[in-house]
């Protein structure tokens, strides 16, 4: 790893999964892969112009989605116990600046876990997809991306190496 690099060691734990209370169409960033589950980073608007990032897991059963790339995806929202999230934002941080993020006090995450439909973008795609703001997530990364222009993650994505380790209990 380069001296201008990190690398940052984030842990899933899937347990008994409950039954899904939900459906959700996100928008984001795959930032590691572990088999078929992908972790990756979305923004929100919490607030009327907010802008909070999240980490969410996502089972891709047929490898649509790849590291460092845009995309879209809708499923049946379940949660994962999560170790590193918060060391993952602050190696974030050192490249982006003062970010917000959500780190839930229990260390679990949001995951899409059953009936997920995904699809991978292009930076101008995903650009077209978020000006139509039409969920929370789209307006999240619109709001982001209007206060600090837009943030090449791809290429950021190659400074942080995540090495993810996904375990189903």
């Amino acid at each position: 790893m380069s001296k201008n690099g990190s690398e940052v060691k984030v842990e899933v734990v899937i347990r008994n999964i409950q039954k899904p209370k939900f459906r959700e169409k996100i928008l984001g960033i795959v930032l590691g892969k572990h088999s078929i589950f992908k972790l990756t980073l979305v923004c929100k608007e919490d607030i009327p112009g907010g802008r909070i990032f999240e980490l969410y897991l996502v089972v891709d059963r047929f490898d649509e989605l790849r590291n460092g790339k845009y995309f879209e995806a809708e499923g049946d929202v379940g949660y994962a116990s999560v170790e590193g999230s918060s060391e993952l934002f602050n190696a974030i941080r050192r490249f982006i600046g003062d970010i917000k993020y959500y780190v839930s006090p229990w260390n679990t995450i949001p995951a899409l876990i059953s009936y997920v439909e995904c699809r991978s973008l292009t930076k101008d795609e995903f650009l077209r997809r978020i000006s139509l703001k039409d969920n929370r997530f789209s307006r999240g990364w619109f709001n982001f991306f209007s206060k600090y222009g837009v943030v090449d993650f791809e290429n950021l994505m190659e400074k942080i190496r995540i090495n993810l380790r996904v375990k189903v209990i």
